[in-house]
């Protein structure tokens, strides 16, 4: 049998121990110098400042602690510097003894510090230490401090990430940041990590990662990587996300208590929808507190930090959704017109524990745990549709056919659409709520740092579990009235947003009396998803007259995911009509006078229950039916190692390695039998129909998959303060992981079955990225980014896989034998490309009231081309979801004990749905402007008074249907003002 090659991870690994074996026999080193580097103004220790030996030509960055060491220094005296962006540096002659270890420390300042007390804050330093770690990172990557933007609105994580380069939120229906587009990547294929560790997801089935349920508070920085190492998560083609937490023994006081409290408001000079305005305050709090103590004979050798956040989130809005005539030219008739109400009141409780304890010089042990709930009870959306047929009445043809049921009559323009009694124009009244939702997230980590001369070594072990129960829980469900056979006209020349809705034909719509119920829906939804991981890094410094390096590492994570639903279904058998809940109020009523009925759905049903059962019938089959189809489970376990090396040459520093990971997939779940039972069959014995089509076809899936990804970078100081980098970084994007689950869709006409492919290959994805990066003093930047993405191995569907077998084992239960198998499959390519601009800086070398000036900027444009896995090409007005356009602007000012701040955030318009063949049904997304603003007066700094305006101009939400005149969708989502105040002990 010939012998296979060795992997490129095989050799890297060989040379990496080759170099490691001698080093361990080696001596201790002559002399070993550590210290720490602080800013005694702003009581922390500094991580990423730059402590030099010029003489000798080494130089080294302090850790998270503020810690750095020189492990291997000649004995005798040098002359010792350490920098930090915006602080005069220090300089001081050390005389380190051989075979010993010296302790030198730094206190850094400067002026700025010193203009009056009131200016000592942290937030400066934030802004100086995310340049810092931007600068010294050996990739590209955007890093911001989390408090870099003042009082965000929920003080959420999710705000802060979308002000950072090529990124772009994907806000709900309220308004909050569900996901992110990455360099024009959805959210399925981006990652977020805390701590550089995948978090689990809020959807459980995708891989989406929702961190609007996040305090920003508990974090010190949010990282943005774009171009992958070898020792880190692969797993994302547009970029990674990562919250990066503080050190507890980063304190350079003994302890420190800070504490915010704020009333979030609805205030009544805003247009807010009437439920809002029956609940127009809610509050926000934080308390912070760290020490550092002296434990076990040790100085200052534990530090811990507690966390502990409350708010209320509530969130009101008015939508209205329009469906057009599926053509782009005009006139055009509105068949379809929708109002909706939502209301719902996010609350969200966390604690966040993290120790640190330093065992020894050489040797940290940490613990960080997260606990947090997100809680909603009380969602309500109250819709109204209006809806006909798509066909148009010719009154000189018989009334009969498809003549008969045509709604839309003759004469229609633009603005103006006149509908007949025909039996499918309808008016619905659909109540949803009120809804449950509980998200429960439990995080723990224990990691190792122990460094021995040359060596060091890090591990840690993690446990992240998030579970969620939503639905109608006992008390909520989707209740559905309806009226047929009514007229209306729809003109919209006073106003698009809310046009004139006059009803012609039938039976009153403004009466309850006429509306009739048609089913109520409850369910129960149950989402588990929990990771377990393990890894290990391992770094060897070599000894050599220039900077180098090599590291290894390994890490095991499985994935164990679980969905269940358990619904409900009644249809009404009464006869009459059900009571309106007279109280409800909407805002299309306070705007256009309307009167249309409302209904409460727990005024008919109590711990899912009819409160009459003589009026409801239930659909037994799909209840049974949802204990089968509705429970289902993945588990998905890597495997990975890694190799690599860095160094620096002069000016040049680089980095080279390779990532490998291996991917199992195992899953359970039900399909339906080949022969099901009939509705009458389902009526009469609804369990036993359900045993019969699924009871035996429980199904099983395994599949596996393994991936190398090399990476380069490179990065060359031009001059002290100019840096280009150049890397090519490899990465991928996995598939949702119900693409594992069992899924079976049968043609018997055909002889085809359809099933889902567990082995289904990621998304892979080739980056080069160039950037030039300027820093200057005092606190600034500006970088200039151009990219070039290939991406391949999409999702196709409904490609061949082979013919089934004959026989019982044949993995249907001896059924479909001959049948061709279709299944998914990885093909196509596209190019994803573009430009990112940024800039940011503090004036604090202009004169006077100007000193105090701070501004930020970023600006995004990217382009895409490709086949997308599909038969032709398409390009960036094409492709659903690709965001071509995005940017960010700031300004803050800071006078005395004054402070403002103005942020500006801009999305660009794109396009959210495309069919090439039907081009009057593609939907587009307007442009997105939103302005959030705030005003501060520091009392002392145990107190500081806050006023926030967020969505200070009340921009909405707005789509359109194949023109920009045929507005599809917009939603209001209000303005709120956060009145506050916080400090530090």
């Amino acid at each position: 049998m010939p012998r296979r090659p060795p992997s490129v991870l095989s050799l890297l690994s060989a040379i990496f121990l080759s170099f490691l074996s001698p080093a361990l026999a080696q001596p201790a080193a002559n002399a070993v110098l550590t210290g720490t580097v602080s800013n005694p103004a702003t009581g922390n220790l500094l991580e990423g400042a730059r402590v030099a030996i010029p003489a000798l030509g080494l130089d080294t960055f302090t850790d998270l602690t503020g810690t750095y060491t020189f492990p291997a220094l000649p004995a005798g005296s040098h002359e010792v510097v350490a920098t930090y962006l915006g602080l005069d540096p220090a300089r001081a002659v050390v005389a380190a003894a051989a075979g010993a270890r010296t302790v030198r420390n730094f206190d850094l300042t400067s002026g700025i510090y010193k203009l009056d007390a009131f200016k000592v804050t942290g937030e400066r330093e934030g802004g100086a230490a995310a340049i810092t770690a931007q600068r010294n990172s050996e990739n590209l990557k955007n890093v911001v401090a989390m408090d870099s933007f003042g009082n965000l609105p929920n003080m959420n994580a999710g705000e802060v990430a979308i002000r950072l380069p090529g990124v772009a939120g994907n806000p709900s229906d309220e308004n909050l940041i569900d996901g992110f587009t990455i360099r024009g990547i959805g959210p399925g294929l981006n990652s977020v990590t805390l701590d550089g560790a995948p978090m689990t997801s809020q959807g459980a089935l995708n891989r989406g990662t929702n961190i609007n349920n996040l305090t920003g508070t508990m974090f010190d920085q949010m990282e943005l990587t774009k171009g992958h190492t070898p020792d880190k998560e692969a797993g994302s083609i547009g970029g990674t996300i990562n919250l990066k937490s503080r050190s507890p023994l980063s304190l350079r006081e003994k302890r420190r208590l800070s504490y915010s409290a704020s009333v979030r408001v609805a205030p009544s000079f805003t247009e807010q929808t009437p439920t809002r305005e029956k609940h127009r305050a809610h509050p926000l709090f934080n308390v912070q507190y760290q020490e550092v103590f002296d434990v076990l004979g040790g100085s200052r050798n534990l530090g811990v930090a507690v966390n502990l956040f409350y708010s209320e989130n509530a969130v009101g809005g008015f939508r209205t959704l329009r469906d057009f005539q599926n053509t782009t030219a005009q006139p055009a008739y509105l068949w379809d017109y929708r109002t909706w109400d939502n209301y719902n009141n996010r609350k969200q409780a966390s604690v966040n524990l993290k120790a640190d304890y330093r065992l020894s010089p050489s040797t940290k042990l940490s613990f960080n745990t997260i606990l947090n709930d997100a809680v909603e009870t009380f969602r309500r959306q109250y819709e109204h549709r209006a809806f006909t047929t798509q066909a148009v009445f010719n009154p000189a043809l018989p009334v009969t056919g498809t003549n008969a049921t045509a709604g839309i009559l003759p004469g229609y323009t633009d603005l103006i659409t006149r509908v007949r009694a025909a039996p499918g124009s309808t008016l619905t009244q659909t109540t949803t709520g009120p809804g449950n939702f509980f998200n429960r997230m439990r995080r723990f980590d224990l990691g190792l740092e122990h460094t021995a001369g040359p060596l060091q070594l890090d591990a840690n072990v993690r446990y992240t579990q998030t579970n969620i129960n939503g639905g109608g829980g006992g008390r909520g469900g989707i209740l559905i009235n309806r009226l047929a056979g009514v007229g209306w006209i729809l003109d919209r020349t006073a106003s698009d947003l809310h046009p004139r809705f006059t009803q012609t034909e039938g039976p009153d719509f403004n009466n309850p009396a006429n509306y009739r119920p048609t089913t109520y829906t409850n369910s129960i939804v149950q989402n588990d998803d929990m990771i377990k991981e393990a890894g290990a890094n391992l770094r060897y410094t070599l000894p050599t007259r220039f900077s180098a390096s090599l590291k290894t590492g390994a890490v095991w994570r499985e994935r164990y995911v679980s969905a269940e639903s358990f619904a409900r279904r009644w249809t009404y058998i009464g006869t009459a009509a059900l009571p309106a809940d007279p109280s409800i109020v909407t805002y299309d009523a306070v705007k256009t006078g309307r009167q249309l009925p409302y209904w409460e759905p727990v005024q008919f049903f109590a711990d899912r229950q009819p409160i009459n059962p003589a009026l409801w019938r239930e659909d037994g089959y799909f209840r049974e039916q949802n204990k089968f189809t509705a429970n289902r489970a993945v588990t998905e376990t890597i495997a990975a190692g890694y190799a690599m090396a860095q160094g620096k040459l002069g000016r040049t520093g680089w980095l080279a390695g390779v990532r490998s990971e291996k991917t199992k997939t195992s899953s359970w779940g039900w399909v339906r039998a080949r022969r099901g039972s009939t509705v009458a069959e389902q009526t009469a014995d609804p369990v036993g129909a359900a045993q019969r089509d699924y009871a035996g076809t429980q199904r099983r899936l395994e599949g596996s998959y393994t991936k190398s990804f090399p990476s380069v970078h490179l990065a060359h100081d031009l001059t002290p303060n100019l840096k280009a980098r150049l890397s090519w970084s490899t990465s991928f994007g996995r598939p949702a992981l119900n693409n594992a689950l069992p899924n079976e869709t049968i043609s018997e006409a055909n002889q085809t079955l359809t099933v889902n492919n567990p082995s289904l290959l990621p998304q892979d994805a080739a980056t080069w990225d160039a950037t030039l990066e300027y820093y200057f003093e005092p606190v600034g930047t500006v970088s200039v980014a151009w990219f070039h993405k290939t991406i391949k191995d999409y999702i196709v569907t409904g490609i061949a896989s082979g013919t089934i077998a004959t026989g019982n084992d044949n993995g249907y239960n001896g059924e479909y034998a001959g049948f061709t198998r279709l299944t998914a499959a990885n093909a196509g390519t596209a190019v994803v490309q573009g430009w990112e601009l940024s800039y940011q800086q503090q004036f604090t070398f202009l004169p006077g009231l100007f000193k105090g000036l701070g501004a930020s900027a970023n600006f995004t444009a990217i382009s895409t081309h490709g086949d997308f896995g599909g038969t032709t090409g398409r390009s960036t007005e094409q492709v659903a979801g690709f965001i071509p356009r995005t940017g960010n602007a700031s300004l803050s000012w800071r006078y005395r004990k004054f402070s403002t701040r103005v942020l500006y955030n801009f999305t660009g318009d794109y396009i959210t749905s495309y069919t090439a063949a039907s081009l009057g049904r593609n939907l587009y997304r307007f442009k997105y402007e939103s302005v959030t603003a705030g005003i501060s007066w520091q009392v002392r700094p145990s107190l500081q008074l806050t006023l926030d305006v967020a969505n200070l101009f009340n921009e909405p939400q707005r789509f359109y249907r194949g023109i920009p005149s045929q507005m599809q969708n917009t939603i209001i989502n209000g303005t709120t003002v956060t009145a506050g105040i916080n400090g530090r002990f």
